[in-house]
């Protein structure tokens, strides 16, 4: 598969694509280490960004009630490792966030954004949001082609709630 070879978008019902990504003390981590719980994958444009802070500072917020739901949260981007740590340290996050800096994850998950900002070339995440079952299978996504729109937190709870049922 060449680089530039964008997957579809997963659908609710199919298995998320694996992945194994860098977290910023450079330890790898794999999807199948979340198994277990329901995950929520947090895709996000850029660490420190506007938007890309009060998503990843609203999920740290409502951690505690997400938990409760079952659920742990993942936050991923293309910025490299220390960017990711200076992030997560920085905006106090208390959750997985992991480095796709080959942008492999984002063309698995067809959520590619081919321009950040006024940055033509520059890929990214588009902002998007997919919710696993325990074993891995999408049952929520979320992508949009806007990275100045959050994702809509009660329609996530509200699909945590009917998992945990």
């Amino acid at each position: 598969m060449s680089s530039t070879y964008l997957s579809p978008v997963p659908n609710v019902g199919d298995k998320a694509p694996d992945f194994e990504l860098t977290d910023p003390d450079m330890k790898p981590h794999k999807l199948g280490e979340f198994y277990g719980k329901n995950t929520i994958l947090a895709f996000f444009p850029a660490a420190e960004s506007p938007v890309c802070t009060a998503e990843m500072c609203a999920l740290r917020d409502s951690l505690d009630s997400i938990r409760e739901l079952g659920a742990n949260v993942v936050g991923i981007s293309v910025d490299g490792p220390f960017a990711n740590k200076f992030f997560v340290q920085n905006r106090h996050l208390n959750f997985p966030v992991l480095s796709d800096y080959r942008r492999e994850v984002i063309r698995k998950y067809g959520i590619v954004m081919k321009k950040l900002g006024s940055l033509e070339g520059y890929d990214a995440a588009k902002r998007s949001v997919f919710i696993l079952d325990e074993g891995g299978k999408v049952i929520y996504r979320w992508v949009s082609d806007n990275p100045q729109v959050e994702p809509n937190y009660d329609e996530i709870k509200d699909t945590l709630k009917k998992a945990k049922k």
